[in-house]
Parts: structure tokens; C-alpha cells; sequence
């Protein structure tokens, strides 16, 4: 029996998505179900079906594992789109960011955030860092709104921490989740907000 190569090449490509996708579904399922501190390699393989050799290959230190798990659920949670209508765009990332705040995952991540007894694991360290990253994600958006005359030039820090607070005091204060037209109307007084800073 003659293998084709090309087909042999291409199977363990399709088996690695495979597992990859079941480490991250596993992974999200412990967050959100026990929290950064239960999310235990042993577990994880077990929920995902592979050996634990294969989880530390992939991530050697558990800083690792937590990056990469941050990283996968700021960006699959709260993607930031270029439709050509920063408005609009934005309007979406802040719904999208007040869903995920609101879910047990989201609230574990938020709890990283504001812990301060950055111990040896350093996970304050690393959701500041996936932060960080997020944010030049935020100000390439930025940018480029800035260039097409939607926005004057802002630094995404600076519009990530208007648009982050009134997300926070909704998940943390109010019955309800936040609405699209709350989202919106956010962004609207955000923007609003910073012409009127550009031109004074």
C-alpha cells in the first residue's frame, strides 16, 4: 500500500488543531469554573484527553499556560474589528468587553487585574502584560481612525480607561447587563469628548 506524503503531512496538522482546541476549551472551562488557582495542568489534560506531557510541551511554566489562556480569551471575548467606522467599532469592543466582563471567566480575569500581591507566579504581571498588548491592539485602531479624520490623534490608554469604567461599575453595580445602546452611547460622549479636548 503506497501512502500519499502530502496526506501523512497533512494529519497531524488537523490532530493538533484538535487538541489545541480541546486545551483551550478545557482551559476556559476550568477559569471560569474554579479560577487562575484551579487551573492545574493534571486537570487539564484530563478534561482535554491528552497525557500531561503534552500540556507541558506546549507550555512549559504555568506563567506560560495563564498568558497564553488570557491572551485566547481577550481575543476570541473581545475581539477589536476595523469595519472603517471607529464608532461602530468601538461601540462593539465595549459590548463585547462588558459580555466577557460579566461571565465567571471574565470576572477571574478582573480579579488578576486588581490583585497587588504579585507573588512568584506573577500573575498580576502577566495580565498586565496581555494589557498591555491589548492596548496596542486598541491604538493601531486608533491610529488608523485618526488618519481617515474619524478621531483626533488619543492615546488607546488613555480612551481604553474612559470606555473600561463605566463597563466595570455596570458588572460590579447594576441588575442588568450592558445593552448595545449603552455601549454606544458610552463610545458617543467618549468621542464627543475628545473633539471637543482637540479643539479647546
Amino acid at each position: 500500500m503506497t501512502v500519499n506524503p502530502a496526506s501523512r503531512a497533512r494529519r497531524p496538522g488537523g490532530r493538533t488543531r484538535q487538541v489545541t482546541e480541546r486545551l483551550w476549551t478545557a482551559a476556559l472551562e476550568i477559569l471560569s469554573e474554579k479560577g487562575v488557582d484551579g487551573l492545574q495542568y493534571e486537570e487539564l489534560a484530563s478534561r482535554a484527553q491528552v497525557g500531561r506531557a503534552t500540556v507541558y510541551r506546549r507550555w512549559p511554566s504555568r506563567d506560560d499556560l495563564l498568558r497564553d489562556v488570557l491572551a485566547r480569551f481577550a481575543e476570541t471575548s473581545v475581539p477589536i474589528d476595523d469595519t472603517g467606522d471607529v464608532v461602530r467599532d468601538l461601540t462593539a469592543f465595549l459590548h463585547s468587553f462588558g459580555a466577557a466582563s460579566a461571565t465567571p471567566t471574565g470576572r477571574a480575569v478582573l480579579q488578576i487585574l486588581l490583585r497587588r500581591d504579585d507573588g512568584a507566579d506573577g500573575l498580576h504581571r502577566t495580565a498586565l502584560d496581555l494589557l498591555d498588548r491589548r492596548t496596542g491592539d486598541l491604538q493601531c485602531r486608533l491610529d488608523q481612525a485618526a488618519e481617515a479624520g474619524q478621531l483626533p490623534p488619543v492615546d488607546a490608554s488613555f480612551v481604553n480607561m474612559m470606555l473600561a469604567g463605566p463597563v466595570q461599575w455596570f458588572v460590579l453595580r447594576r441588575e442588568r447587563p450592558l445593552a448595545l445602546s449603552d455601549a454606544r452611547e458610552i463610545v458617543e460622549l467618549v468621542v464627543a469628548g475628545l473633539w471637543r479636548n482637540r479643539t479647546d
